[in-house]
């Protein structure tokens, strides 16, 4: 066999097939059924090393916590793997907050997010020893209460929200055009900056809540090494302003979150905004070929659609670990100096989430038909046995995934067709794509796929969502089995005089 050609770290190709790690992908599907999410162990220990190093070495003062985001991927073995590998959590729910510490994460290197935390979770949080990020004004009231009835000393971080006029590009967050500092300030995360100052003196008068530090999560907002270092010199000034007005305060630890795009990141790429704008130009542009008659503007039409809206996964790779680690750690210790904040033994905390599962996972999809019409416009579909709904995460944020036939990963794309899900939905997750010659049976693989997409699976047409398998090496394993039918309507309850009804009319 040929030498393998590498795609990244856990992908390559060996004579026409894909492989994730030594596992070949249709391989998988043999053994696992279709359709398949299949995770790489060690791409998953490679992302967690890689975050550590590249975020310690440029902060050299203190300790370094990487705390990946449950919520992208929260299947438990997947977590094991990151507790053994040493890393804390971010968690949102109390759900999530049970299977962290279910996976043997240390309590100290869990950070709970979220607004509108109940009273009962967070005495379960206070119970559990964990870290509590502060979103609310009467939170920490509500936790100083609480933390005395149990004759503890809650730890607190207030999340913060600084305004950030620098941040002028256009987010990715959103479909309409508004500018990063907008779509920070009108999302609904983070202590707006105007309460901050007067929550601050309130919660170190607290003498069962010690208030360890700040938090700031951004989310992902634009792939750039500049949104990055523009939002830390922002957070840095934040900080010096809130330690000056507290009296002198130092925190323990500073957290950043998360928000750090995948190198090939996906995200915001489908297009929308583009092919709004093609089409208030290619509309009016279809009506003027009326004066070809009928089939003329149609095979006009089979053309612009091949040449202009056929689409591929962009080419641009989005920046590095490494250099994520020194635009956010580097210019966030440099600033923090800058103001007169001495970091010595200050602890940074970090939150990936797509950035540390986002390139461990595929999606494996079995072709079930081809179909095409050559009249009146020329079109292909490719039905395939998964669906949108299978990774509906991709949808809300407008993904684009990279992808291979896997069983004919050096083809060369030949066709344009629409790659389908067989919900009764549109389900284009692949719309106008370079495809090579595809027939049934063949086997696609979505790259991309582990964060937020298996963890946002529904079951849209009452359709069984699909196993996870984890995969090192050669082997594989069933972390999350494939649903039943019977899993599909385990939840539905039909109440008793339904049932009485039913029998008496037969």
């Amino acid at each position: 066999m040929a030498e393998p050609t590498r795609i990244d770290d856990c992908l390559s190709v060996r004579g026409g097939e894909l492989y994730l790690e030594d596992c070949r992908a249709t391989e998988l599907i043999e053994r696992f059924g279709s359709p398949l999410f299949a995770i790489s162990e060690s791409q998953l220990r490679l992302n967690a090393r890689r975050y550590h190093e590249a975020f310690s070495r440029h902060w050299p003062d203190g300790p370094v916590d990487i705390l990946p985001a449950f919520k992208a991927n929260w299947t438990l073995a997947t977590r094991r793997v990151l507790s053994d590998a040493g890393v804390g959590a971010d968690v949102y729910s109390e759900g999530e907050l049970r299977g962290v510490l279910e996976s043997g994460v240390d309590p100290e290197r869990v950070s709970v997010n979220g607004g509108g935390k109940s009273d009962g979770f967070l005495r379960r949080c206070l119970e559990a020893g964990v870290r509590i990020t502060v979103e609310d004004l009467d939170e920490p009231r509500r936790i100083d209460s609480i933390a005395r009835e149990l004759g503890v000393v809650a730890k607190v971080r207030l999340r913060v929200k600084p305004n950030f006029p620098n941040l002028w590009r256009a987010t990715d967050f959103a479909q309409e055009y508004a500018s990063i500092d907008i779509g920070i300030q009108a999302y609904k995360g983070g202590i707006p900056a105007q309460y901050l100052v007067e929550l601050g003196r309130e919660v170190l008068t607290m003498k069962n809540v010690e208030l360890t530090g700040l938090h700031l999560h951004l989310g992902r907002h634009h792939p750039s090494l500049w949104y990055w270092r523009g939002a830390m010199r922002r957070y840095a000034a934040l900080i010096a302003h809130l330690c000056r007005s507290w009296g002198g305060y130092r925190p323990v630890e500073i957290d950043v979150g998360g928000g750090f795009a995948t190198h090939r990141d996906p995200f915001d790429n489908v297009g929308l905004r583009e092919d709004v704008l093609r089409t208030v130009v290619s509309y009016p542009f279809e009506q003027a070929l009326r004066l070809l008659g009928e089939n003329g503007r149609y095979r006009a039409m089979s053309s612009v659609i091949e040449r202009f809206f056929a689409k591929m996964p962009t080419k641009e790779r989005a920046p590095t670990i490494e250099e994520y680690g020194q635009a956010t750690a580097g210019t966030l210790r440099s600033e923090l100096h800058r103001q007169g904040v001495d970091t010595a033994e200050i602890r940074l905390q970090v939150e990936p989430g797509r950035g540390m599962y986002g390139d461990t996972a595929i999606h494996l999809t079995t072709v079930k038909k081809v179909k095409r019409q050559t009249q009146p416009i020329d079109l292909r579909w490719v039905l395939t046995d998964t669906t949108y709904f299978f990774f509906a995460g991709g949808q809300f944020e407008y993904d684009l995934h990279d992808f291979r036939v896997a069983n004919k990963a050096d083809q060369e794309a030949t066709e344009v067709a629409d790659i389908v899900g067989h919900s009764c939905a549109a389900d284009r997750f692949l719309p106008f794509a370079r495809v090579p010659k595809i027939v049934e049976g063949d086997v696609i693989a979505l790259f991309d796929m582990g964060a937020y997409q298996e963890s946002s699976a529904s079951n849209f047409n009452a359709l069984p969502r699909p196993a996870s398998v984890l995969v090192r090496g050669t082997d594989a394993d069933v972390i999350r089995r494939a649903e039943t039918l019977d899993d599909v309507f385990r939840r539905d309850v039909v109440p008793n005089r339904l049932m009485r009804q039913a029998r008496a009319a037969e």
